[in-house]
Formats: structure tokens, C-alpha cells, sequence
């Protein structure tokens, strides 16, 4: 069993200040940093109100909290002043053993704490996101309420004006009681609470408005349950950050009389039943690949070839594959793609073409991912001199030293592995360092501009000469024409792929893999 000075251990490595409150917001129980942080000690602190820790409406904003978390929930981190200013972070637990006490640790906020909104206060859209992730559940929801013509409406009043309302707004919708409060967009406000709660957004803004002397537009609001059959928790909120992402984007569709809440709901509604339909999809390996050679930019020769996906609907796969890594089913896609690429080798043992097939960054990054895949392709070893594994760089590797270690895993078992579209993100140059890759392909968009500015082909020649260096073979993509031929083998590029060496096409001409292809060289 646990001693009581070991569970106040544990609790500490994460806090710096413990305290207990009931369901009114009475403090029970303190102990901690408290001189440095209340100026208090923790004894003297216990059946005191929260406004002896923070300003009243910190406090307030806190009481609600408390009254609205349910047992066995927690929420947090709250970002709070204490009495004397100091910025802390909040987090709070009800034990179900504990009864209607609630258990709380706090922090002092650091430089690293979530990013906020310049003009509310509350989260931004990324930073509200994560809390998102991090704190729901399938029995909370999303309530959304928009401004139509917000900045039209701060547009009519002084600077100062404006900036009290967008603040007043914030700090309304911050004290609302909601487990997570964020600006999605210029016009509308995020919040997260269990689904039965009535947060009142709607009329929380509209007093805002109305207090800075602005007839209040028509305000929309709507609650989106983040439960959904067939989805699990995590995929249900991968889902919703997908959908967020989109409505910032892509903003309000249709009429300028479309309900924007109504369009987002219709999103989170469409995304969460294209992810069911696309689970299906990769569970059942309902796709086919198609087969577009990768040649030499000096004499045309194929080299090898890369397997892409295609799938049944119109959309463009580049599209497929990205909704597939942003709603987390990437690593079971790189899993059937591995196998459709095995079984065609394994079909007709007498060609020796070589085929590139893609697999995730998040699937390298996944200890459990990377262990299906390394033990698929370890039991398929005999076909390591005709396998290539490019690494796409849509997904952020965040942890570069076990990425490293995977990449070095699948070279020793024979496999040569590349970096797929290099130079489309800002961390391109830091996987070439961290990673023992053999070649790199360069992102076609990049590839497409060659000759149009001496500092773009300046850039690129200088990227090919350092891989070269490294002894890493570079790729270039999108070469669609002659001319962009023989300017990416003047700035040193060695192998090409696009139109200009032909398209994808269901199977591998055999005349062309069939003994006549130049190997991609090896280490």
C-alpha cells in the first residue's frame, strides 16, 4: 500500500501547492509551497473560501468550476491569478472515494504555458484544441456560438472600445463555467462542458455587446456531442480537431445567410461518418495501388517504381492520405499498404523492378506501430534489395531520436529508407540529421519552381549538395517537361519522377521492370 508521504510525493512531482476543497469552494486541506505563493501557511488556510488564494474573480470563476465537475472527472489546467498576481495553472480531480471533496494541485505557469488569444484572453484555436484532446470525454460537447460581422461590429468602436469588448467577451465566456474555453475563428468561440450543461454563450456575449452600447446581431449558437457510434474516444477527438482546423479554414460556406454553427455541426457530422466509412475502407485493404517510375535525370532509365494509393471516390488521394493521418488510422493504412506491396512481389518472382511504397511519420514515431511494421517486413527480409520505405513528412516527428532508432531498425534488416516530399516542412533539415535515411525526395512544389528565382534554385542546389555530402541520393518530384528535366540534373539532382517519365498506371510495365531498370544506388 501507498504511504501517505509517497502519494504526496507523486502529487508533487507535478505541483507545487496541494489543496482540497468541498463543494462549495471551503478549503479542507493545504499543504505545499504556500509562503512563496500565499504567503499563508497550509494550516491556516483550511476552512477558509478560495478568495483567500485568488482574486475574487478567479475565485468565482474556480467555485464553478467546482460545483460543476462530477466524480470520477477531472478539469484543467486553469490559468489563474493568485491574490498577490502571480500567474498559476489549476488542475482539479473528484475522487469518487472522496466523496464531494475535490482534490487540486497547483503550479506556478511557466514560459511554456498553452498560447492565448491577443484580444480575449482564452485559448487560441491550436492551444484550446489540445486542452480539447486532453481533457473530454464522450459525455461532454462543444458548444460554438458565432458573431456574424464581429469585426465590423469592433470596427464602429474607438481602439480602446474595441479592445474592452473583445476582453469582456473573453473573460465572460472564461467564467462561464466550461471545462475548456477557446476563439475558433474571428468570429466564433469554442467551450467545452459535459453535453447537459447550458453554458448560456450566447447570452454571455450578447451582454457583452450590449454593455459596449452594439445592438447585438442575431448570435448563433449550437452544442455538437462529441459522442458517436462506431468512434472511440480518441478518434472521436481527432475528429473534432480535424473539423476545427476546417471551419478556420475554409469559414462559412453557402449563402451569406448560412447559420455558421449549423455548417460546422454539419462538418462534425460528415467528418465523423467519413471516418467510419474510411476505417472500413483500410480495414478491408478496399483500395488498389497504381505504379509510377522514378528515372534517372541523365539518361531516362527507370530506376524503380512507387506504389501510390488510389481509392474509390472522386477525392484526390493526396487528400485521403492526409484525412487518414489527421483522424490517427494512419498506422493500419501502412500496414495494408505493406501487404498489398508484398503480395505483388511475392506474385511473380520472375522481375526484379524495385517499388517505393510510403509509410507515415506517425507510424515511425508509434513504438507499437512501428513494432507491426518491423515485424511484417522482418519476415519478409528476402525482399529488401526490391523494397524501398519513403517517410512522409505530413506528420510532425516530434521525437527525433526513436524516429532515428526505427529508421536505423528497418536499414539493418536490409530495407533502404528515404524522406518523402523534403522540404515541405520546416523540420525537413532536422530529420536529414537525425535519421540515417539513403535518399531524400524533394517536394514537387519546390521542384516546380526551379528557374523562376536565383535564390529558390540557389536554396535547392545548396540542400542537393549537402545530401550529396551525406552520401544520400536525392529525388526530384514533378519534373513534368523536358526543360524541368535538365535544370534539376544541373543543380545536381540525380533520379526524377512526374509525367515527364510517365504516369501511375495499375500494374508495372513488364518490359520496363524486367531487367532493364538502373538500381537506386545503395550506402
Amino acid at each position: 500500500m501507498l504511504s501517505h508521504a509517497r502519494l504526496l510525493g507523486f502529487a508533487f512531482a507535478n505541483a507545487d501547492f496541494l489543496f482540497e476543497v468541498d463543494a462549495d469552494g471551503i478549503i479542507q486541506f493545504a499543504v505545499g509551497a504556500t509562503r512563496d505563493l500565499v504567503r499563508e501557511s497550509g494550516e491556516s488556510l483550511v476552512g477558509k473560501p478560495l478568495d483567500c488564494l485568488f482574486l475574487p474573480a478567479e475565485a468565482e470563476k474556480f467555485t464553478r468550476s467546482v460545483k460543476r465537475l462530477r466524480s470520477g472527472c477531472r478539469a484543467g489546467p486553469y490559468k489563474l491569478k493568485l491574490l498577490g498576481g502571480l500567474d498559476v495553472e489549476v488542475s482539479m480531480f473528484r475522487l469518487p472515494e472522496n466523496g464531494d471533496h475535490i482534490s487540486c494541485a497547483l503550479s506556478r505557469a511557466d514560459s511554456g504555458a498553452a498560447p492565448v488569444d491577443a484580444q480575449t484572453g482564452l485559448h487560441n484555436r491550436e492551444s484550446f484544441v489540445a486542452t480539447v484532446g486532453r481533457l473530454a470525454n464522450e459525455n461532454d460537447a462543444l458548444t460554438m456560438v458565432n458573431v456574424p460581422n464581429l469585426p465590423d461590429l469592433c470596427a464602429t468602436l474607438t481602439s480602446d472600445s474595441a479592445d474592452k469588448l473583445m476582453a469582456d467577451i473573453g473573460e465572460r465566456i472564461d467564467r462561464s463555467g466550461a471545462t475548456a474555453s477557446g476563439r475558433l475563428s474571428e468570429t466564433s468561440f469554442g467551450a467545452l462542458a459535459p453535453a447537459d450543461t447550458d453554458l448560456g454563450l450566447r447570452q454571455l456575449v450578447a451582454a457583452a455587446l450590449s454593455n459596449a452600447g452594439l445592438n447585438a446581431p442575431q448570435i448563433e449558437e449550437a452544442a455538437i456531442a462529441l459522442k458517436s457510434s462506431g468512434l472511440s474516444g480518441e478518434q472521436r477527438l481527432l475528429a473534432l480537431r480535424y473539423v476545427v482546423e476546417k471551419f478556420a479554414a475554409e469559414g462559412k460556406a453557402g449563402t451569406p445567410q448560412t447559420d455558421a454553427t449549423e455548417v460546422f455541426a454539419a462538418m462534425m457530422q460528415e467528418t465523423q461518418k467519413r471516418l467510419i466509412a474510411m476505417t472500413a475502407t483500410v480495414n478491408k485493404s478496399d483500395f488498389s495501388l497504381a505504379y509510377q517510375p522514378i528515372a534517372e535525370l541523365g539518361t531516362g532509365k527507370v530506376s524503380h517504381y512507387e506504389a501510390l494509393a488510389r481509392f474509390s471516390n472522386t477525392e484526390n488521394t493526396g487528400e485521403s492520405v492526409k484525412f487518414i493521418e489527421a483522424l490517427g488510422i494512419a498506422d493500419a493504412f501502412d500496414l495494408a499498404v505493406t501487404a498489398k506491396v508484398i503480395a505483388l512481389m511475392e506474385s511473380d518472382p520472375r522481375t526484379h523492378y524495385q517499388v517505393a511504397f510510403n509509410i507515415s511519420g506517425r507510424t515511425i514515431a508509434s513504438p507499437a506501430s512501428f513494432g507491426m511494421l518491423a515485424g511484417i517486413l522482418s519476415k519478409n527480409r528476402k525482399l529488401a534489395p526490391r523494397l524501398l520505405i519513403e517517410i512522409t513528412e505530413t506528420a510532425v516527428i516530434e521525437d527525433l531520436e526513436s524516429a532515428g532508432k526505427a529508421v536505423a531498425a528497418l536499414r539493418a534488416l536490409g530495407f533502404r529508407v528515404g524522406l518523402d516530399d523534403f522540404g515541405a516542412g520546416a523540420a525537413s533539415v532536422n530529420y536529414l540529421h537525425a535519421f540515417p535515411v539513403d535518399f531524400v525526395k524533394f517536394d514537387g512544389a519546390m521542384i516546380k519552381k526551379l528557374g523562376s528565382s536565383q535564390r529558390n534554385d540557389a536554396l535547392l542546389s545548396g540542400l542537393a549538395k549537402l545530401c550529396a555530402e551525406m552520401k544520400v541520393i536525392t529525388i526530384a518530384e514533378w519534373i513534368e517537361d523536358e526543360g524541368l528535366a535538365k535544370m534539376a540534373k544541373a543543380l545536381g539532382f540525380r533520379y526524377g519522377q512526374g509525367h515527364y517519365f510517365g504516369t501511375a498506371t495499375p500494374t508495372i510495365p513488364y518490359e520496363m521492370a524486367g531487367g532493364k531498370m538502373r538500381s537506386i544506388a545503395g550506402r
